[in-house]
């Protein structure tokens, strides 16, 4: 129901790069989350204030997240940024350090796409209930960065996960 919510898109697409960053909808969710954790805060009820105070912070969280990835075939690397409450993580990951880029479908219906790399552990894209928004977002990627793509929306890949 809320696929959209913490989902990448392209930015802006050349013929060596690819920039992806959060959609504005999980900003704008946050900030409707913060308001109206806020006005749980003016009800006079120890439920309301505790439920308002924990809607209130997940609501700053999401308003403030920003997350880009920069795939760039001419510096040869994968630029990515995470901020959240202003607090910035950066890293910069040479392309010859990645391996494919993966759209597989996992269980209950949930479809997911990554990078991996060669050592180290998977970077996490976006995840669907469909596989095509993920589908061509893996292959502006591995078209760019010149990666192998894997697809793999069978049940079989499902069942063992």
């Amino acid at each position: 129901m809320l696929d959209w919510l913490g989902s990448v898109q392209i930015r802006r697409r050349t013929s060596t790069r690819v920039e992806l960053n959060l959609t504005r909808g999980t900003a704008w969710t946050g900030w409707a989350f913060a308001i109206g954790g806020a006005w749980l805060l003016t009800i006079a009820a120890l439920w309301a204030a505790l439920l308002g105070a924990f809607v209130v912070t997940i609501g700053i969280l999401l308003g403030t997240l920003r997350r880009s990835l920069v795939f760039d075939r001419e510096e040869g690397l994968l630029r990515t940024e995470h901020r959240i409450l202003g607090i910035r993580r950066h890293t910069a990951i040479p392309l010859f350090h990645l391996r494919a880029v993966v759209v597989e479908a996992r269980r209950g219906g949930i479809y997911v796409a990554h990078v991996e790399r060669r050592l180290g552990g998977t970077i996490h894209l976006d995840e669907a209930r469909r596989p095509a928004p993920l589908l061509a977002l893996a292959e502006a990627i591995a078209e760019v960065a010149e990666l192998r793509l894997e697809y793999d929306a069978t049940t079989r890949n499902a069942a063992t996960d």
